[in-house]
């Protein structure tokens, strides 16, 4: 079974810079940690505040590793303007479904 990691984020109003620059230095350290970023999305009409993520993993024992790598001395550096720059967000883990 193939799972993901589905997220969404309400960035800060004017934040979304500085957000992209976190991620684009996030996404590449959770890769190391089993957590590919396959879709990055932002809305053309709606909340522009609104950023939907969805990970791939090659494993469910990939959550944990991409969890406690967010723990880690670099996890916490890259994370560290998060509190700043996002006002919620929401992570589910997903599962293909049994038609794809």
């Amino acid at each position: 079974m193939a799972y993901s990691i589905y997220t969404e984020v309400t960035v800060r109003l004017g934040k979304l810079p500085e957000y992209s620059s976190m991620m684009r230095e996030l996404s590449p350290y959770m890769a190391k940690h089993g957590w590919k970023l396959v879709q990055a999305l932002q809305p053309v009409t709606g909340d522009f505040r609104k950023i939907i993520h969805i990970w791939e993993l090659g494993e469910f024992a990939d959550v944990e590793r991409g969890l406690v790598a967010c723990a880690e001395a670099e996890g916490l550096r890259i994370l560290e303007p998060m509190a700043e720059l996002v006002e919620t967000e929401s992570i589910a883990v997903m599962a293909n479904t049994d038609y794809l």
